[in-house]
């Protein structure tokens, strides 16, 4: 199909919806570990995406994904919400210059504005959201009125989740300071959908942010922006000095009684998958509940369909099900996640919690 792809692009008569099967695909590399051959699908998919962003052929290029790039690049975030999403900080004090950054790359923010955007767009119907989605890239500035429509209550839980983090982080003894405002978006989408020259561009451009801050240590709070800054931003940025690190890396958890409560750990993809020897989560996790995996973990584990969220709601909704009942399948008490987009996608009946706030529930006091 990639053949296909780049044979047509050549001759100028691309096929439409071919594209579908690469902006479909979930980045979860699940089929490097299946495929006889080694082929690594994701990267493929990757490749693919961007032969039709880099060819200027609008009629494949996914109308959701110019949106988000077009958005991104005026405002320094995906949906125009900057200056919003500094928001879960207000009344903490961090430090003006630190040891390390705490950069949330607006990850957890950005997910209560996604989730009513894509139940709009389920009222809407694929036509018109995808017209919407044309003219907001075509005039950026239209985004600000999408970006009312925010899930208030998902938005004061992933709040509360920052605020467990910091306080995670300031049990361990970790000082660091935050960009507040000033903190850019990583640019995690303009990578994943294939506009690789643009994201050349705007990873520098981040990159210069977070130099700006004196610090050298980057904590992140998600595997999207871990991965992106410890494995992608080097290979395009010259001379790339920064040292990555998940915060969880840096938590130091007091002993705890376990209890008879059984947990159940939904591994990220990001971690899983993409970088199958960082196990980190796993272990704060283990060592501080009674924790088990679904039948499908490790190299085998399967995505909550998160990724395709935004461009393909409905095949996200099906995979995030068929997740949610492996899960649920083990019997657990709760199903624990390390990211907030696995966090939204199998929060269902309320049996979901995000790792930062099942720890900080269990500290004494």
């Amino acid at each position: 199909m990639g053949r296909k792809l780049l044979e047509e692009t050549m001759d100028g008569n691309p096929v439409p919806h071919i594209s579908d099967s690469f902006y479909s695909c979930l980045d979860c590399h699940a089929c490097l570990y299946v495929c006889p051959a080694g082929v690594n699908a994701g990267n493929v998919s990757l490749l693919s995406r961007e032969i039709i962003t880099s060819s200027g052929d609008r009629k494949n290029e996914n109308p959701y994904a110019r949106m988000i790039v077009e958005v991104t690049e005026k405002y320094g975030n995906p949906l125009g919400v900057r200056s919003r999403s500094a928001g879960w900080a207000e009344g903490i004090h961090f430090d003006e210059k630190a040891e390390y950054l705490l950069y949330t790359g607006n990850m957890f923010q950005l997910m209560p504005y996604t989730k009513n955007l894509n139940s709009a767009r389920k009222r809407m119907g694929s036509s018109l959201s995808n017209f919407m989605a044309s003219r907001v890239a075509n005039h950026p500035s239209l985004i600000r009125l999408l970006s009312r429509m925010r899930d208030r209550e998902m938005e004061l839980k992933n709040s509360g989740t920052l605020r467990n983090i910091v306080k995670l982080l300031r049990l361990s003894g970790v000082s660091f300071s935050y960009l507040g405002e000033k903190e850019p978006y990583p640019g995690t989408f303009i990578y994943d959908l294939g506009y690789i020259e643009k994201f050349k561009k705007y990873s520098n451009y981040v990159y210069s942010a977070l130099k700006e801050s004196g610090s050298r240590k980057i904590i992140t709070v998600d595997p999207h922006t871990y991965e992106l800054l410890k494995n992608i931003f080097p290979l395009y940025i010259s001379n790339f000095d920064l040292e990555i690190y998940y915060y969880l890396d840096l938590v130091r958890m007091p002993s705890i009684p376990r209890g008879n409560e059984k947990v159940v750990f939904h591994e990220p993809c990001h971690f899983a998958l993409r970088d199958p020897k960082y196990s980190k989560p796993l272990q704060v996790l283990s060592g501080s509940a009674n924790t088990v995996l679904a039948k499908r973990s490790g190299n085998r584990t399967r995505c909550c369909g998160g990724p395709d969220e935004l461009t393909f709601p409905e095949l996200s909704e099906k995979a995030s099900q068929i997740r949610y009942d492996e899960l649920k399948s083990t019997g657990a008490d709760c199903i624990i996640t390390a990211c907030p987009i696995c966090n939204v996608n199998l929060s269902k009946e309320n049996r979901t919690m995000e790792i930062a706030d099942y720890l900080a529930s269990k500290l004494p006091g």
